[in-house]
């Protein structure tokens, strides 16, 4: 007798057949009528909804037959479960699997069998529906087919059930869990909305759950909806958030659930998800669809969607650790430009104890004042006269390695320390430019430093910023720029002129740095007090390139500028050609290693030394 097979997904298989709660449970008349319909249709003495667990297949129903289970390693079912098309036997006795089976040669002596496996939801076989007789049968055509569709009834039955038991658990857990939903939402989206306080009961209840069954949680992140409100306005981001939540929506499947955690972040949960493949293919189909453009009062909007997803597979004992893992995910999905989706894996996992613990140091050296600025040249490319200096921060670890910012400033912005970081620098560069003064005390220079979003979006953090300039001003003939990217400038536009206006009052020159390489807002130029655009340094390494060279772009940029009267800074110049180029387009300073690389404090001092008040030889 050849024995039943054990799969090689058995483990998985037994985890998602105790999830249902259905094995050595009381007779059911819903499930006993789909026995009925087995023998209805095959015209067999015997119809069974049979499941198989570890050592054993268990019948559900069993129509005909007087008995509640079997040995697996004689089942028939056994070997159902190993395929996803129907095992059929016309005669046992001719088989050679089975033709000295003890339930073909014993009672019920069993000649026919056709078992129709029972997959479940995410494609595991939890058991077989089975029609039996004791004499040799053949089915036709029409009886398979109705009895593949009665197999599928059976599993959605019991998919019924115990997503109504988890709910009426998770409900009692959390009665309020309801209140406050919004009587407008989507049918379909309603179907699937719950509040975080109930999915998180969920979450708990599954976890709790002593036949645990694998699922899936993803966190969603809809990246570009705060800055579409701040410029649009609130009501069209509203419109662009309802139809990614219907979007969103028809991806789920139906035993979904999810919650809006704030304005442009969601949680999901997906239940009896069993397999990376699964969650990672749903969260793939998720990026795809939600950035498809939405029509949006006559304008065509889109928000990147970043998804972070981790897969319950008996490997959490909280939902916090699981709620974290997913949030790490999303976070990988986060930094990377457009839409993306990650799935938490141990790389994931070691890479957020490294940030944790670079995060750890980095408070610790802002305490402690390791971060130390550099400074860069700005010079006339027309003179080749030194005219300001650019601080670029750096990091003076505890070991003494000198760390660049894209190593730390990414750890900075997740620690939310960017602002911090950026009055530090501000701080210290002002100190360093009295030093710098002293060497020719006559020369008009610019100490030109970068502004962070985070400081930019923080009304305590912008106050000291004008405290400080206020109470540390700078040496005579020096004035301070601060540039800033204009993607950072996503408050409402109240806001903005606001603070843009504050720092013009207190004579700070305004330049908004790296210009042509993301969103940008002509109106903006023109009516916020800009004094200086900083071309990125990808348009000057591209001059004269043999393949889609850079020059008419930053034509095009300089004819803006001027039609503006804003002043123009070339970053990234290396060679001479760049800059009599840049010179003969009319660009005003220039800032690269044609004339040197960002340098201490003590090396700055030593280049102003030597070239005191003249033009710099290039």
């Amino acid at each position: 007798m050849l024995q039943a097979p054990i799969p090689p997904d058995d483990t998985a298989r037994l985890q998602e057949l105790r999830s249902y709660g259905v094995l050595d449970s009381p007779d059911e008349q819903s499930f006993d009528d789909i026995g009925a319909l087995v023998r209805d249709i095959a015209n067999t003495p015997i119809g069974i909804i049979s499941l198989v667990d570890e050592n054993r297949q268990w019948f559900k129903s069993c129509i005909g037959l007087d008995a509640k289970e079997t040995p697996r390693n004689i089942s028939f079912c056994g070997h159902t479960i190993l395929q996803r098309t129907p095992l059929i036997i016309e005669d046992a006795l001719e088989d050679p699997r089975f033709c000295d089976n003890p339930l073909v040669l014993q009672e019920p002596h069993i000649r026919f069998y056709a078992g129709f496996p029972l997959i479940s939801s995410n494609g595991l076989a939890l058991g077989s529906l089975c029609a039996v007789d004791q004499q040799p049968r053949h089915l036709e055509a029409h009886q398979i087919q109705a009895l593949e569709r009665l197999a599928r009834l059976a599993v959605r039955q019991m998919e019924l059930k115990r997503q109504s038991r988890l709910l009426e658990q998770a409900a009692q857990a959390a009665p309020e869990a309801q209140e406050g939903l919004a009587p407008t939402t989507p049918p379909r989206l309603n179907q699937l909305l719950t509040s975080k306080e109930q999915l998180l009961s969920m979450v708990e209840l599954m976890l709790s759950q002593s036949s645990q069954a694998y699922f899936g949680v993803m966190r969603l992140e809809f990246k570009e909806l705060r800055r579409i409100a701040n410029a649009l306005g609130e009501a069209t981001a509203k419109v662009l958030r309802q139809e990614l939540q219907e979007r969103l929506a028809a991806l789920l499947p139906d035993n979904a659930s999810c919650c809006e955690l704030n304005d442009q972040e969601w949680l999901v949960l997906t239940p009896f998800t069993a397999t990376d493949e699964q969650l990672g293919a749903l969260a793939a189909a998720i990026t795809q669809q939600l950035q498809q453009p939405v029509g949006v009062a006559q304008q065509l909007l889109s928000s990147q969607v970043a998804v972070g997803a981790a897969l319950f597979q008996g490997n959490y004992s909280s939902a916090n650790d699981l709620l974290s893992d997913a949030a790490i995910a999303l976070r990988n999905a986060a930094r990377r430009p457009g839409s993306h989706y990650s799935c938490i894996d141990l790389a994931s996992r070691i890479q957020a104890q490294q940030d944790l613990q670079l995060e750890s140091e980095l408070r610790r050296g802002l305490s402690t004042g390791q971060l130390e600025p550099h400074f860069q040249p700005l010079f006339d490319l027309q003179t080749k006269q030194l005219m300001g200096m650019e601080a670029l921060a750096r990091w003076r670890s505890v070991n003494g390695d000198l760390l660049m910012p894209s190593l730390f400033l990414a750890a900075a912005e997740r620690a939310e320390l960017l602002g911090e970081l950026d009055l530090q620098m501000i701080r210290q560069s002002i100190a360093a430019s009295h030093a710098m003064a002293r060497v020719h005390p006559q020369q008009a220079m610019v100490l030109s430093l970068n502004l962070s979003g985070a400081l930019l979006e923080s009304p305590t953090l912008l106050d000291v910023l004008f405290a400080l300039i206020d109470a540390e001003p700078l040496p005579p003939n020096w004035q301070l720029q601060l540039e800033m990217l204009e993607v950072n400038l996503q408050q409402p536009e109240a806001d903005i002129a606001h603070t843009l206006d504050q720092l013009h009052q207190r004579g700070v020159l305004l330049a908004i740095d790296d210009f042509g390489t993301g969103y940008s807002s002509l109106s903006r130029l023109n009516r916020f007090p800009f004094h200086s655009l900083k071309v990125d340094m990808s348009f000057v390494k591209l001059l004269d390139a043999p393949d889609q060279p850079s020059n008419r772009i930053l034509e095009v940029i300089q004819a803006m500028a001027e039609a503006l009267e804003l002043h123009t800074t070339a970053e990234g110049v290396e060679t001479e050609a760049q800059r009599l180029w840049l010179q003969r387009q009319g660009f005003h300073w220039g800032q690269g290693y044609l004339l040197a690389k960002p340098m201490p404090l003590q090396e700055t001092l030593n280049l102003l030394l030597t070239h005191q008040g003249a033009a710099v030889p290039l």
